[in-house]
């Protein structure tokens, strides 16, 4: 399931449809005004980290998967955090 904001998102908002019913996710997209992508924690609406990488400045296949992998790794019930 990919999560496409294009729009700079509250923090609050990350919810996804999951067939018929919403569900809140952790990590969602954002395109930026340069036309790149960007994974952000919907948490914090800051840009999520990957060791000592931000996930800013993707191609959308690229950041499509590694929004995936957080969602799968981090979900929105889970307290920790990548940054």
């Amino acid at each position: 399931m990919v999560a496409r904001l294009a729009s700079r998102p509250k923090p609050a908002q990350g919810v996804v449809m999951h067939g018929s019913k919403p569900r809140e996710i952790r990590y969602a997209l954002r395109i930026e005004d340069n036309g790149t992508w960007t994974v952000f924690d919907t948490f914090t609406d800051k840009p999520a980290e990957i060791g000592d990488r931000l996930t800013t400045e993707m191609q959308m296949n690229d950041a499509e998967e590694i929004m995936e992998v957080l969602n799968l790794l981090h979900p929105a019930n889970d307290n920790g955090t990548i940054h």
